[in-house]
């Protein structure tokens, strides 16, 4: 039965100029992705991105998150600030995973201007920048057991 169907045709017709003109003509937020992510990346910990995407209730939320983890980290309850930093990180790991792939839109639920042309580079230099980060964790973490 497989044989029957010919995949070549079914699959080369999938997206038609039509779907580009109507996805051409959707309207678009005035905020870029391009600085939504520098935003999310250096200032994810106090919601910079959600302030930027106009939702400042979710920025307040991550602010206080991040202070209540630091709080408690030099408050002496270093096991319950570690866990609070820990679902800030995951959280700015969620943000930005939504950001590339166009899930998080601005207030209006308008599409990002830029998607189209930033996704991948801004993709590649997360990737990059994590990867950085966990071989430098390794290599300041092998230090310290090496040295005491």
């Amino acid at each position: 039965m497989a044989d029957d169907w010919d995949f070549d045709e079914l699959y080369a017709n999938t997206w038609t100029e039509e779907d580009r003109r109507v996805h051409a003509d959707r309207p678009v937020s005035e905020k870029r992705l391009p600085t939504a992510w520098l935003l999310g990346l250096v200032l994810g910990p106090v919601g910079g991105l959600w302030f930027y995407l106009g939702r400042p209730a979710v920025g307040v939320l991550k602010i206080l998150l991040t202070a209540a983890g630091i709080g408690l980290f030099l408050g002496g309850a270093t096991t319950f600030g570690n866990v609070a930093l820990a679902f800030t990180e995951i959280w700015i790991i969620m943000d930005m995973i939504l950001l590339l792939t166009s899930t998080l839109r601005d207030r209006r639920g308008l599409a990002l201007a830029g998607r189209a042309r930033w996704t991948g580079p801004c993709a590649a230099l997360t990737i990059l920048i994590a990867v950085g980060a966990l071989v430098i964790s390794m290599i300041t973490g092998g230090m310290d057991a090496v040295s005491g």
